[in-house]
């Protein structure tokens, strides 16, 4: 079965989206309401004001109303659709970068960082458990229990210790020699119940991503263990009884693991489930994983206690070692009016990124913002950061103005960092504030009096991600300004 490939925000009409899936109007109808209903496509009214809600929309017809606010993977009344991020532009089917897109997703989903946990709050759905099954099996093989006995001069290894507890030894030139031994021998349990039971759901597994031709797309070879199929083997309360009963004294970490998901595979009534729920494994919040990203690739030190940077701290903030760079922004201060009691505390500034660099001899402070947009690259300029990220980005380098003259940095760098498709960085634009923001002239001359937007390679930056690696800063030394 043919996958259909859409792009995250562009405007289709219900006759493009059916064009793609290749089915009828009704099934099409059908398609859109379910996938509406688990928040995968939205419908556009024309009075969005967010930028990221509107991009691409401008020249759409009055037929355009339904934008994928996804990424990832939807299965819907039996039809796959994948949905690509808003910054890959190319025409054809992206298939190569989502494999990227996808592996992000799932290492997101690993550490806790998807926004919008699948299936309404909980933390995986279907589809999840598949390919992460699926994956524990590339990676450990089949769940197997093994039977270990004892014999009296059998084959096996020696086992020693019974062997000096059972039998008597005949003394020889003061050595103990045992005529008889006793060994030990392992062997598997081929026919234990559980690993007949991962098999089948591995097969069926399997079957199942092929069927909609998402096997290579998840990087996950063919599995076919067995023709057996779980609803083939038994009732399900009778086999999440015997799972019970087998994790209760498991101790190995993936073979509980292995356990929990075979158990949650069969709760879900496996392939078998309600074919009109929808199957996810993506996310409406793709901007959190471009942020995560920068964060990794620019080795971000807003986490690091002052102790921990890669500077000799200034005699005046030493006494604070033991806060972070987020912690020593100041916070905005209420004073309520008399008698009306203390204000407290609320909320400041966080910036995305803060990292040091050196680039001819300078050493930077620099301020980075992750934007998932996509600004236009030709005439008036739109789909940009708005006045509210531009006066934040400025309030940010205010926010450590003493910390970066105390230290004795030579400047500070400013960016948005913006995604794109193409293999090398990319200055798009400046943006200053002229009458609002002051500029950088004497004694401030350190300090930016505007803020650059770079197109970075997404591909490069995601890899950074998945590798744990940072950006190699030769190349991104023309970010440093």
């Amino acid at each position: 079965m043919r996958a259909a490939y859409f792009c995250e925000l562009r405007p289709y009409s219900e006759d493009e989206i059916r064009a793609e899936l290749a089915i009828g109007i009704d099934e099409n109808r059908a398609v859109i309401d379910a996938l509406m209903d688990c928040g995968v496509i939205r419908y556009r009214t024309g009075d969005e004001r967010d930028e990221e809600e509107t991009l691409g929309a401008d020249g759409a017809d009055a037929t355009q109303r339904y934008q994928f606010r996804y990424v990832g993977i939807a299965i819907a009344l039996g039809h796959a659709i994948i949905c690509y991020p808003k910054y890959i532009r190319s025409t054809g089917r992206p298939e190569c970068q989502m494999r990227q897109v996808l592996s992000v997703i799932r290492r997101l989903g690993q550490e806790g960082k998807l926004l919008d946990p699948q299936n309404g709050g909980r933390r995986s759905d279907q589809l999840t458990l598949m390919i992460r099954l699926l994956l524990l099996y590339d990676e450990y093989g089949v769940y197997s229990n093994y039977e270990e006995t004892r014999l009296l001069n059998g084959p096996g290894v020696i086992d020693w210790q019974r062997t000096i507890d059972m039998e008597t030894p005949v003394i020889s030139n003061g050595a103990p020699i045992y005529l008889d031994l006793w060994t030990r021998k392992t062997k598997r349990t081929e026919y234990d119940l559980i690993m007949r039971l991962h098999r089948a759901i591995l097969s069926e597994c399997s079957r199942f991503l092929a069927e909609f031709g998402l096997s290579a797309l998840l990087s996950i070879g063919t599995v076919e263990l067995t023709d057996e199929s779980p609803a083939d083997m038994g009732e399900p309360e009778y086999f999440r009884w015997l799972i019970d009963r087998e994790r209760a004294g498991q101790y190995v970490t993936w073979k509980q693991d292995v356990l929990d998901l075979m158990r949650a595979y069969l709760t879900e009534h496996g392939v078998g489930a309600d074919r009109g729920r929808v199957l996810r494994l993506g996310t409406t919040s793709y901007y959190h994983a471009w942020e995560v990203a920068c964060k990794t690739a620019f080795g971000d030190l807003l986490g690091c206690r002052l102790r921990e940077l890669p500077i000799d701290l200034a005699k005046g903030w030493r006494a604070r070692k033991s806060e972070t760079l987020l912690q020593i922004i100041p916070s905005p201060l209420w004073t309520r009016a008399q008698g009306m009691g203390d204000a407290g505390d609320v909320d400041t500034l966080i910036p995305d990124t803060i990292t040091f660099a050196k680039a001819e001899g300078r050493t930077l402070f620099c301020i980075y913002d992750a934007k998932y947009y996509v600004p236009s690259r030709r005439g008036k300029i739109h789909g940009q950061p708005g006045v509210e990220s531009i006066t934040k980005q400025f309030l940010y380098q205010s926010a450590y103005k003493d910390f970066v003259e105390d230290h004795g940095f030579d400047g500070v760098a400013s960016a948005f960092l913006v995604p794109s498709e193409e293999d090398e960085p990319k200055l798009l634009a400046s943006v200053s504030f002229p009458g609002v923001m002051s500029g950088a002239t004497g004694a401030s001359a350190k300090f930016s009096d505007h803020i650059d937007m770079w197109a970075l390679p997404a591909h490069e930056v995601f890899d950074c991600y998945l590798r744990r690696r940072e950006l190699d800063p030769v190349v991104y030394e023309s970010l440093l300004g």
